[in-house]
């Protein structure tokens, strides 16, 4: 017996030293976990497949729905439908199925159910994302599809309830215009004209008033101008932004605006002789400073979509000019060529465009353009009249022209139709006139105002005249223009202005002045005769100053009090998903 005890226990110790089979016995004790934790998986995965997948078909039926808002509901429907999803589309009469419209009771709600929401979007960061969308079905350009419906579950069915699953998709209009802010004067004045613009080429212009009238009276698509100056130089496998980023030889820039077909001979003459002109100078710009491209600034040169920008091209030339000069300021002697006028000394100063604000643009909703503040002081001389006879009288005038500037309200997309039409905000710029001595040091410095101080308009032996006056055209609330698609086609020209022009400016301006008369031993004349007569002599400066002032601004853009708003285009492209 105790030998039989021995060798049993040996064989047990033995046994509890042998390892082979722990592995199997192992796995098998945990195989059930393995198996569940695989099932979990597999419907984990299942279940995110299935939120992709609805959340993709939202976002597609949200983009039909946006291009077809006369009826959103069908529309998203057709797409389940050529897409073989099999989701019924709630209405307002019933629900729209394979097997057409059928009643919904709100109690029972199918497995998968997707309602469309039209409404408005907003695209400003401003906003919060939610407060962008706004349900409505008056004037709607954007729809929400929302997609909602339980999930399928393979294994853990057993014992889990299926989970709801939704996805919700929002898709506007792409929205966008062409417009442009500027000026068109009547009154040209070639002698002012091709000093100013000489002055802001660094080099001598020549043109006689048909030549500037040819060019006022000349539209250019500078989308069309762009395309071929990225040909000319051969960049044009650019993007518009990167192409607009570019710096660009002035000259380079009106040899595309000649290279443009159809322009008129008398265009054309006067195009060849800028061409020549710029040739003198080595100028450059980046057109970024006067073109805006926003929606267009990642497609390639060429693919405009055939986009109007249309710009006269005296404005697309001379507001290259401004902005190649680079200065702050210029000075120019503008000598007797106006007529009335003994001298005339004219200092000009153009300030940077609030945010660097382009002057025409192609934008969606939101899209800003702007003028350049800008600053003038004039010093003309005249012989007196009456009691002043043979007495020179000094003039010097400020004026400043803060920046006028239209934006983009909105493109309203009428599904009918699809012809849009569009409302502009704008405002014109304040105006400021005075008569005085101007601080020469602060003319040119934006950050500051210079201080106009009174002037000696007379200085004789026997007689000395101080003066000043100064008045500022307000009225400054913003005022929406509507552009119709007629207006749109013939580029109709509309105007906000102050409740002053110009030359009521002007009379004001004489209206008000604050005088000091100083008379010699010997007296020569009341001072009410004397008064009487400065009047008269500056009133008669009223139209030669007009001359200067408005042909010198037309040929920064810049109106007086006044903004002309024209809108060349506008489109309601394909949908996009918006946030």
């Amino acid at each position: 017996m105790g030998e039989r005890l021995r060798e049993g226990l040996l064989g047990f110790r033995a046994l509890a030293r042998d390892n082979d089979g722990n592995i199997a016995i192992s796995a098998a004790l945990v195989s059930p976990l393995i198996i569940a934790a695989l099932a979990l998986g597999v419907d984990y995965g299942s279940l995110t497949l299935q939120q992709r997948e609805m959340q993709q078909a939202a976002d597609l039926a949200a983009i039909a729905a946006a291009a077809n808002l006369a009826d959103p509901e069908q529309a998203t429907f057709d797409y389940f439908q050529m897409n073989g999803l099999k989701i019924p589309v709630a209405t307002a009469k019933g629900l729209l199925t394979e097997t057409g419209l059928v009643p919904y009771d709100p109690n029972e709600v199918p497995a998968i159910l997707a309602t469309v929401t039209p409404g408005r979007y907003t695209a400003d960061p401003a906003l919060s994302v939610a407060a962008r969308f706004v349900r409505t079905r008056s004037q709607a350009d954007a729809a929400r599809v929302e997609i909602h419906g339980k999930g399928n579950l393979y294994f853990a069915s057993a014992f889990a309830e299926p989970p709801s699953l939704g996805a919700v998709g929002t898709a506007a209009a792409n929205k966008v215009a062409a417009f442009s802010i500027g000026s068109r004067l009547a009154s040209l004045h070639d002698g002012i004209l091709n000093s100013v613009l000489s002055g802001l080429l660094g080099t001598t212009v020549d043109l006689d008033v048909m030549d500037y009238r040819a060019l006022l009276d000349t539209q250019v698509n500078a989308l069309g101008v762009i395309d071929a100056l990225a040909v000319d130089l051969g960049l044009t496998a650019l993007t518009y932004g990167e192409l607009l980023e570019t710096d660009i030889a002035y000259g380079n820039l009106l040899r595309a605006i000649l290279g443009t077909s159809g322009l008129e001979p008398r265009t054309r003459t006067a195009l060849e002789a800028l061409v020549r002109t710029a040739s003198k100078t080595k100028l450059t710009l980046k057109l970024a400073e006067i073109i805006g491209l926003e929606p267009l600034s990642h497609n390639l040169v060429g693919s405009s979509d055939f986009m109007a920008l249309d710009l006269e091209v005296f404005e697309l030339l001379t507001t290259a000019a401004s902005a190649a000069n680079g200065q702050s300021q210029i000075d120019l002697d503008l000598g007797a060529k106006v007529p009335g006028l003994a001298s005339a000394k004219l200092s000009l100063a153009i300030g940077e465009r609030a945010v660097v604000s382009p002057r025409s643009a192609v934008g969606a909703p939101g899209t800003i353009i702007r003028t350049a503040q800008t600053r003038l002081a004039i010093e003309i001389t005249s012989e007196g009249l009456l009691a002043l006879a043979g007495i020179k009288v000094k003039v010097p005038v400020y004026l400043e022209v803060a920046y006028a500037e239209a934006k983009i309200s909105d493109v309203i997309c009428r599904s009918a139709s699809n012809v849009p039409y569009v409302k502009v905000e704008a405002v014109p710029g304040i105006v400021e006139l005075a008569l005085g001595e101007v601080n020469s040091k602060a003319f040119a410095n934006f950050g500051t105002t210079p201080r106009v101080t009174k002037a000696n308009l007379v200085a004789a032996p026997l007689l000395g005249i101080d003066a000043i006056a100064h008045v500022t055209a307000t009225n400054m609330d913003k005022r929406t223009l509507i552009f119709s698609a007629a207006d749109i086609k013939d580029g109709t020209l509309k105007t906000i202005s102050t409740s002053d022009t110009l030359t009521s400016l002007q009379t004001s301006l004489l209206k008000n002045l604050d005088l000091d008369i100083r008379l010699g031993p010997l007296s020569i004349a009341s001072p009410k005769a004397i008064q009487s007569a400065l009047s008269d002599t500056l009133s008669a400066l009223t139209v030669p100053l007009d001359k200067i002032l408005y042909n010198t601004l037309l040929t920064l853009g810049v109106r007086v009090g006044e903004a002309d708003i024209r809108v060349t285009d506008a489109r309601c492209m394909q949908s996009v998903l918006v946030q």
